[in-house]
């Protein structure tokens, strides 16, 4: 356990005590207030002799280095005082099972981390018996607890993307342009998308489903969906195979001709490394993406310096959102205290890697009509990247 105490080295009014407590406590913030906060991240210790760092711990360590630029930068902007400590979540269920059962624990108000999701599920239980503050950082599933309004979600899910989808293609497309496109393993994915667009209005999108062996298109009439004078929207909720997209951009590519299309995929597309260029340019390709960094602002260019002063490496993702996360939460504190969750869908932050626009999410059937208990509150910001000459840049 790393332990940090953060104070101003100006003190012009005696610190008022806040000790830890629920989420709906008002505690006079931007006073002078203290926060104990805790910080559970994989350093999987355990897995080092001393002498190498382990691989896999590497998120931990580029997220901490983040958080620790951005705990200094609050303790110069903010009349709050933090109390950080720092835990190693190890990495299987049984070691942080063992993290969880220690009373030092109890001490914090509010947490960053875990980011497993088996240990995240876990943690969110025991936060919420304990009516604790939990900011997931990193695991993006939904719906993974329930009437726990102090657990804000900060990597938008599944959902999340579709619905940002959603509504850039309805910006500009009729719904009868659109077509889903998957294998019969991935239908379930449709729902998001369908209850996306019904929210808008309008007609319904066209469904294409194959069969999951599917491994190219000369079998697949794509053509249907072509119309002159009209672009043919593709939306693809697949990430799995990148052979299977491969497949379908190389025919489409091939068959489009002179008609207009767009295709839209998830944020792993980025990743694919064997699909050509030409078929990401030609076929008019946009991902979603949780994060977008650009690297030409002097912003960015100041952090990357503090961090490699700091660190004497270069900060990757990791770095950029322990940065981001860290800073929003403690500004957060410092201006609603322990309140902050329920402030959230009226707060918006913009980060190095990305923003934070927030929503409750509900259980199923249920409404957001101001009263009812939200399971979990969620970041939905997420980016439309296009693939252009340089790669996937800002959409819009």
């Amino acid at each position: 356990m790393d332990t940090v105490r953060w104070t101003n080295p100006a003190n012009p009014k005696p610190p008022i005590k806040n000790e830890p407590g629920t989420p709906g406590t008002q505690p006079g913030a931007g006073t002078g207030s203290t926060y104990h906060v805790a910080f559970l991240l994989p350093f999987l210790t355990a897995q080092s002799d001393g002498t190498i760092v382990p691989e896999k711990s590497e998120l931990a360590n580029q997220f901490y280095a983040g958080a620790k630029i951005a705990l200094d930068q609050l303790s110069r902007e903010e009349r709050t005082n933090f109390v950080v400590d720092v835990y190693d979540t190890q990495a299987n269920d049984a070691d942080f099972q063992k993290v969880m059962s220690n009373t030092k624990l109890e001490k914090a108000a509010v947490f960053i981390g875990p980011v497993r999701s088996s240990h995240v599920q876990m943690f969110a239980e025991w936060g919420k018996q304990r009516r604790k503050i939990i900011v997931s950082p990193e695991t993006p599933t939904a719906d993974l607890t329930k009437q726990n309004p102090g657990f804000i979600q900060i990597n938008p899910s599944l959902r999340a993307h579709c619905e940002a989808i959603v509504r850039y293609v309805r910006r500009t497309h009729r719904p009868d342009e659109v077509t889903l496109l998957c294998k019969v393993k991935e239908a379930d994915r449709l729902a998001y998308f369908h209850n996306a667009n019904n929210a808008i209005g309008g007609s319904v999108f066209n469904e294409l489903i194959v069969p999951d062996e599917t491994a190219n298109f000369s079998k697949v009439d794509l053509k249907r969906y072509l119309r002159p004078g009209r672009t043919a929207v593709f939306i693809l909720p697949t990430w799995a195979s990148q052979d299977f997209v491969n497949a379908f951009l190389r025919n489409l590519n091939s068959i489009k001709g002179s008609n207009q299309v767009e295709v839209y995929g998830m944020p792993q597309w980025a990743g694919f490394e064997t699909i050509e260029p030409e078929f990401f340019m030609n076929n008019n390709v946009y991902i979603t993406s949780a994060s977008y960094i650009d690297y030409t602002q002097q912003q960015i260019k100041a952090f990357q310096q503090k961090f490699y002063d700091a660190t004497g490496t270069i900060p990757d993702n990791d770095g950029f959102n322990g940065y981001d996360v860290t800073l929003f939460t403690g500004r957060m504190l410092s201006r609603y205290g322990l309140s902050f969750p329920e402030r959230l869908r009226t707060e918006a932050f913009r980060g190095l890697h990305g923003d934070f626009q927030f929503v409750n999410r509900f259980a199923a059937g249920a409404v957001d009509d101001g009263r009812n208990q939200p399971d979990y509150v969620e970041n939905t910001f997420v980016h439309l990247l296009k693939f252009g000459k340089t790669g996937f840049v800002p959409a819009n």
